[in-house]
């Protein structure tokens, strides 16, 4: 689905009294017309962003009596830094990228979230086995079959005794109430 806003039309983006009046698919470069008749080129690729001029127009005179200031102001042109004479800075030319490894950083922070948390098990249940049951930690190998075989007591009882316990994700070194027969 495409992102669509409300400001992505040339009256919202371009300077007032500039126009798009054609694009070159070859050079990817759009050209603006602005309101004197001075002719602007995109850079390749951009559809607004740095423009730069690509002929002067003749601009008229404002009076004889404002000869030093015949030239009104340059349109607004988007230029950056590099108009200036400065150079861009490595953050600036990197700073498109920040969402990406924001995005795959956070990604690897839940994968190995996810990989140490299920290598330390399940949470620890402390059981009080009170009387007429003894506690029993799991070993490695242990089922509850085994343990009530080995106990002599039924499934039914161990289960009965140890409320919440689930035989098929017995834990390495959780302790159980084993029933005494």
């Amino acid at each position: 689905m495409a992102r669509w806003s409300a400001y992505d039309t040339d009256e919202e983006r371009l300077p007032e009294g500039m126009q798009r009046i054609g694009y070159d698919a070859d050079t990817q470069v759009y050209t603006f017309r602005d309101a004197d008749g001075g002719i602007w080129e995109s850079a390749p690729g951009n559809r607004y962003g740095q423009l730069r001029r690509v002929n002067d127009a003749t601009l008229p005179s404002y009076g004889e009596d404002d000869d030093e200031h015949s030239n009104p102001a340059q349109p607004l042109t988007y230029a950056g830094p590099e108009s200036s004479g400065a150079q861009p800075s490595w953050r600036q030319e990197m700073m498109p990228l920040l969402n990406w490894f924001l995005l795959v950083g956070l990604f690897l922070l839940v994968v190995v979230w996810f990989i140490t948390r299920g290598s330390r098990g399940g949470a620890e249940v402390v059981r009080d086995c009170g009387d007429g049951a003894t506690p029993y930690k799991i070993r490695a190998g242990d089922t509850c079959w085994a343990i009530a075989e080995g106990n002599s007591i039924s499934i039914d009882a161990l289960l009965g005794k140890n409320e919440g316990l689930n035989c098929d994700r017995l834990a390495i070194g959780e302790t159980i109430c084993v029933p005494r027969s």
